[in-house]
């Protein structure tokens, strides 16, 4: 059976991957956007477009109507938990019957006083539990598109990596297992209890991670010495010093536990990170050099 489904944040990354699963699957989608002209360029008329704004509650309504159900997702701001309280609150009165929202890492949510990231989806969790609507929370761990990518730019380039979260080792999460997870929770409507924690299989260090590049491009890979800077978020304060934090965190170990939530909501294991290097050093990969023997020692 089909359903009306509202995703929030479909332009984005992992709004994208979402909304491309939940029309895969037959189900009807609703896109909120402040970029119609994106939306259309994005999906053309396979989805409905509904212009808004969290901040108009007249759009709000308006995109809720006969929506069955809500994906929600918001940028990183200061904003995020009124935001987000104001859209529960709609879907609520429009009568939703399930909401998936995507919300920080348990690292971060746990730690709110050190995390101001964390502390909005603290404050959105805990408004969304006390509105009584089936709901699931996804927090998944660091993404291994947005953890890694000054990882893989060097590594395109030529250079020693960066030596990200001083070493720490962190269980990264690809950001396809995370929408094939959303989207068979917003198809199903299942309310899960609890936080659903997304991580990888296991834990990688930056050592790790080298590794993995230099069997993939059959040459030696070196780590810059020291720790790695966080990466710039495009001048937004606000998202400049949550990332700040984030590298704070995971450098304290706080990213490395594994679980096993991905395997047991999807039947398999998550992505490996190898195949998330693979792919992205693909133009590198088809051009090294045959393999040294016994450098399959980081597989």
């Amino acid at each position: 059976m089909a359903h009306t489904i509202l995703v929030t944040g479909a332009t984005g990354r992992l709004g994208q991957l979402v909304t491309r699963r939940l029309l895969d699957i037959g189900d009807r989608v609703r896109v909120l956007t402040r970029r119609p002209e994106e939306a259309v360029r994005l999906w053309g008329d396979q989805v409905d477009i509904a212009e808004g704004d969290f901040e108009d509650p007249r759009s709000l309504q308006v995109a809720l109507r006969r929506v069955d159900r809500l994906f929600l997702l918001s940028p990183i701001s200061q904003n995020l938990a009124a935001h987000q309280t104001a859209l529960i609150d709609a879907a609520a009165e429009a009568g939703v019957s399930s909401i998936v929202k995507l919300s920080g890492s348990t690292w971060t949510i746990d730690n709110s006083a050190r995390s101001i990231a964390g502390a909005q989806h603290r404050a959105a969790e805990a408004h969304l539990s006390a509105r009584g609507i089936g709901h699931v929370i996804l927090r998944p761990n660091a993404w291994m598109q947005v953890s890694l990518a000054p990882v893989v730019v060097a590594a395109l380039s030529g250079r020693d990596l960066p030596n990200r979260y001083a070493g720490a080792a962190v269980s990264f999460i690809d950001v396809h297992d995370i929408a094939e997870v959303a989207a068979r929770l917003l198809h199903a409507g299942t309310s899960v209890s609890g936080p659903q924690v997304l991580t990888g299989s296991r834990a990688y260090t930056a050592r790790d991670v080298a590794g993995l590049v230099s069997t993939i491009l059959r040459r030696p890979v070196g780590i810059e010495a020291g720790a790695g800077a966080p990466s710039p978020h495009g001048g937004d304060a606000f998202a400049t010093r949550a990332v700040a934090e984030f590298a704070t965190l995971i450098a304290e170990g706080l990213a490395a536990p594994v679980t096993e939530t991905v395997e047991r909501l999807l039947g398999r294991r998550p992505a490996s990170l190898r195949h998330f290097l693979e792919r992205q050093l693909a133009p590198l990969h088809t051009q090294a050099p045959r393999a040294a023997q016994g450098e399959t020692q980081w597989q």
